[in-house]
């Protein structure tokens, strides 16, 4: 049973208001139903999805709430950011040109824009990505208390800042600055009880997306001690993260020198034996590509790159890699707002829009809810987005070409699919 403190109480006895007290009585039924003791506060951030900021469907709110909140003045009680917009997604940059309707459509922008304001006036910075935790200006550290809701994020926020967040970033977390004391909150459920290794260094942001995926199938929700991956890059970490809780659901790992909590692996153990040991290997990392590839045939016809968010030297290679050349095929590279500004900057977006490519920022192809360009066969160097886009586009079998950067640009120009596994 939960238990509340006495100012707890009172909020969810009405005395602090109507939204207050709708927002405590979801914190109780959440934390009751996880199993939590009591409620944790927040002294890291919050994210949520605009769109979507209430998961939950028997305790909506309603953006005829959130309006009049913020018509009186009300604020977030922590800091708190914009993930993606969903249901549905929303292109924020570059949706004049994206050929994809409602997106095109000044009247359907402007209204959801619109609908965003009520939620920036009570404090909600609208870094408006899945990869918000690169452009945030503040970042909680290791045992900071956070509600984050983004799969890439998860473990981002567990693993590589040490602080500690479950999967549950929500308007109400925010608002009331509280959020259900359980699972990764708790010290020792954030020891691992699995091992891992990889048989050699990861060298590739491919290699370190596959091992991603292949963990997450080992592990399931299991918590690893990851060993042998040697030194990943940012954007190596972000590919491995978002992979990890796609494969499966691992929202918190060790990495001995990369996790806070890992400064030895004797530290990461919790107890003096294994409950499963694992070798991740070139065999492993081929039938996770070979089970992302499922195009039958090598015509391609949309190429879509940045799951997560593409960070601006991912960009940057895009551009570079596009320098000179045209694409036959409609190719979406998406990024986040703020980076978006950065590759307008740098000569970027007009490299790749004079290649004939889209530079976008704000959402993902699988979560548009709209239109996507025309395709019956999609090319993507992102597991995360190779695996979420067949869901969305069913019941239409759409095949999925998978590889790295590079083979997604040479499909982006040439419409046909040259990757293939390398054993080397």
């Amino acid at each position: 049973m939960l238990q509340l403190n006495t100012e707890e109480q009172r909020i969810l006895d009405g005395s602090h208001g109507h939204m207050a007290q709708k927002c405590m009585e979801f914190l109780v039924a959440y934390g009751e139903a996880a199993g939590a003791e009591r409620l944790v506060d927040i002294d890291g951030t919050v994210d949520i999805h605009p769109n979507s900021v209430s998961w939950v469907g028997d305790f909506p709110i309603t953006q005829e709430e959130i309006e009049e909140l913020a018509r009186k003045g009300e604020k977030f009680k922590v800091p708190t950011y914009a993930n993606k917009p969903v249901n549905p997604g929303l292109i924020i940059d570059g949706w004049e040109t994206c050929g994809t309707r409602p997106n095109n459509d000044p009247d359907y922008h402007n209204k959801c824009m619109q609908n965003l304001k009520p939620l920036i006036q009570m404090g909600m910075v609208p870094t408006l990505s899945c990869d918000y935790y690169l452009v945030s200006t503040f970042w909680p550290t290791q045992g900071q208390h956070c509600s984050w809701g983004e799969s890439s994020a998860i473990p981002w926020c567990n693993a590589v800042l040490g602080a500690r967040t479950n999967f549950d970033g929500c308007f109400q977390a925010a608002y009331l600055g509280r959020i259900p004391y359980y699972d990764l909150h708790v010290p020792e459920n954030r020891l691992a009880t699995i091992r891992v290794e990889s048989e050699s260094v990861l060298q590739s942001d491919m290699e370190y997306d596959l091992f991603g995926w292949a963990v997450g199938e080992f592990c399931g929700m299991d918590v690893p001690a990851i060993v042998g991956v040697g030194s990943p890059k940012i954007n190596q970490l972000v590919k491995m993260n978002s992979a990890l809780c796609t494969g499966g659901q691992v929202r918190m790992y060790h990495i001995v020198g990369v996790t806070p909590e890992a400064p030895t692996l004797e530290a990461t153990k919790k107890s003096p034996k294994w409950a499963k040991q694992a070798a991740i290997g070139r065999k492993e990392l081929r039938a996770a590509y070979e089970l992302l590839n499922t195009a039958k045939t090598d015509e391609v016809d949309f190429v879509y790159l940045g799951c997560p968010h593409y960070s601006i030297e991912e960009v940057q290679k895009v551009a570079w890699l596009l320098e000179g050349k045209k694409c036959r095929i409609s190719t979406w590279v998406m990024t986040n707002p703020a980076t978006y500004r950065l590759a307008e900057m740098m000569g970027y977006r007009a490299m790749i829009e004079g290649a004939g490519a889209n530079l976008l920022s704000g959402t993902c192809a699988c979560e548009l809810r709209g239109e996507c360009p025309p395709t019956d066969v999609f090319a993507t160097d992102s597991a995360k987005q190779a695996y979420y886009i067949k869901g969305h586009a069913h019941p239409k079998e759409l095949g999925v070409c998978y590889g790295t950067t590079e083979d997604c640009v040479k499909a982006a120009t040439t419409g046909t699919w040259q990757g293939e596994w390398r054993d080397t």
